[in-house]
């Protein structure tokens, strides 16, 4: 999911050049339009629909009963809405969980049950807010429902050798922090070890090493 996004459609160009055959999930038609015509492959299937849509199971699973194998999900797709908790609306709390949470559960409910009898691996990408916070109380806290989830999908599915694992990447470059000004950047980068942001290719090298079999006992 996400897969127009910085981080996404890096990660589906990863992919595709490591030889897997993609199902690209993202609410922007346009963005994903592009994306469709600078990959121009095959192995790239684009599907755009709203996360929230209470159809977008049904045409993932249209999509996947069709493949004689599916081995990965990368719940990527996120929205960092609201505000502090004495000023959040209820419809930004019940956007961000819907979004950043239950979504991600139901397409993992729906993508194991093609994996069970090959194994997979599932990947929930989420935020060091959902550990330390920040102003955006529904943001942290969709985003620590995820280790949650992660955690208990890999106890629940393991006996399926379908593993279930967190990347929790620092502040990175993505379309969400397009619009923040030279200075933040670098105040916010400057705050890693390392000095500096995330790359979107740094983060799907991350992704394409938890869906291969290169982390095969890495799990929860």
């Amino acid at each position: 999911t996400g897969a127009a996004g910085g981080m996404g459609s890096c990660l589906c160009r990863l992919l595709l050049e490591r030889g897997y055959r993609v199902v690209g999930v993202d609410h922007n038609q346009a963005r994903l339009a592009e994306l469709n015509e600078s990959f121009s492959s095959p192995e790239f299937l684009s599907l755009c629909e709203e996360l929230v849509s209470p159809t977008i199971v049904q045409r993932l699973e249209e999509v996947l009963k069709h493949e004689s194998q599916v081995w990965g999900l990368v719940n990527m797709a996120a929205v960092s809405l609201g505000d502090d908790v004495a000023n959040i609306s209820d419809d930004d709390w019940e956007q961000s969980l819907a979004i950043n949470l239950s979504v991600p559960m139901k397409l993992t409910r729906l993508v194991s049950q093609f994996m069970k009898d090959g194994g997979g691996s599932i990947v929930n990408i989420s935020s060091p807010v959902g550990i330390i916070g920040t102003r955006k109380v529904s943001y942290s806290a969709s985003k620590a429902g995820l280790q949650g989830l992660t955690m208990t999908t890999a106890r629940n599915l393991g006996q399926y050798k379908i593993r279930c694992n967190l990347l929790i990447p620092g502040a990175r470059i993505t379309f969400m922090t397009k619009d923040w000004s030279e200075e933040r950047r670098e105040a916010v980068g400057c705050e890693s070890f390392l000095g500096r942001l995330c790359t979107p290719l740094e983060v799907a090298k991350g992704v394409a090493f938890l869906l291969s079999e290169e982390s095969s006992f890495m799990t929860g």
